[in-house]
């Protein structure tokens, strides 16, 4: 499995020197008491207003420890103004400011487009991890449409594995069910955890119909960690080739975490 030996389901995938000016100390102050006391949310509208125009402009600070704290607050506001401004990050030069950017757009809950998801997109080729694994939380939490996680599945072909990995992931949070044959395709991926993520989209989203190809990952991947994933995935399937397979991995599996798995779920 991806890391373990520890299957993934959804709720799994779960799955921070510089020159401050005078005015930037003061923000940082007030910012940190309106988190800390919960005033932002509370504040009459005139009060929120001027705490989200304050909050967008200090989106531009030269800090950039400024700028991911406002980006931040903003997600916690929640307000919907605030979305381009957010956007206008993704090329952001500091990770820290890119990572924060992106959990704000899941935390807006703004509507999942075409122009949302080309950022998460990016987001998800981000050569920093944090940033990747904050666009698979992301696209958690705006629940786009299977149509959209097209371009999501065109990176399962992208030659860095890191990539591959967190696109596999997002396919795993988002309605992946139109693209399962794509899934499977790509499921002889030389990367352990690619494999491995695949297994658990494929049986999150492929329903029985897919209980033939995990059996077959079940008794041919070379991957330990793969085949307890198929294990547990047919575990929950539970049809009755399932059991039947996982009785034969639960007899014959040289890797003694498959057979734990299996026998779960038999």
């Amino acid at each position: 499995m991806i890391q373990g030996a520890v299957p993934i389901s959804l709720t799994d995938a779960g799955i921070l020197r510089y020159r401050r000016s005078s005015r930037t100390i003061v923000c940082a102050v007030v910012l940190s008491v309106l988190c800390l006391a919960g005033c932002v949310q509370d504040s009459p509208s005139s009060s929120r207003e001027r705490t989200v125009s304050l909050l967008l402009e200090l989106l531009h600070d030269e800090a950039p420890e400024m700028r991911r704290t406002a980006a931040e607050s903003l997600g916690k506001v929640g307000d919907p103004q605030a979305v381009d401004s957010i956007l206008s990050l993704k090329h952001d030069p500091a990770a820290m400011v890119r990572e924060a950017s992106v959990l704000a757009m899941g935390r807006l809950k703004h509507t999942a487009n075409e122009e949302t998801m080309g950022v998460l997109i990016q987001a998800l080729e981000d050569p920093d991890e944090l940033v990747r694994q904050a666009a698979v939380v992301a696209i958690g939490e705006i629940q786009p449409g299977s149509r959209l996680l097209g371009p999501v599945v065109g990176l399962l072909r992208s030659s860095d594995a890191t990539i591959r990995r967190a696109a596999v992931r997002a396919l795993l949070q988002g309605d992946s069910s139109q693209w399962v044959p794509a899934l499977v395709a790509a499921g002889h991926d030389t990367d352990t955890e690619v494999r491995q993520g695949i297994v658990a989209a494929v049986g999150e989203w492929g329903g029985v119909a897919a209980s033939p190809w995990i059996r077959e990952r079940l008794s041919e991947d070379s991957a330990p960690g793969v085949r307890a994933e198929a294990a547990y995935r047919l575990g929950i399937l539970g049809d009755p080739e399932a059991r039947a397979a996982l009785n034969t991995a639960i007899a014959k599996d040289p890797d003694s975490g498959v057979r734990r798995w299996a026998k779960r779920g038999s």
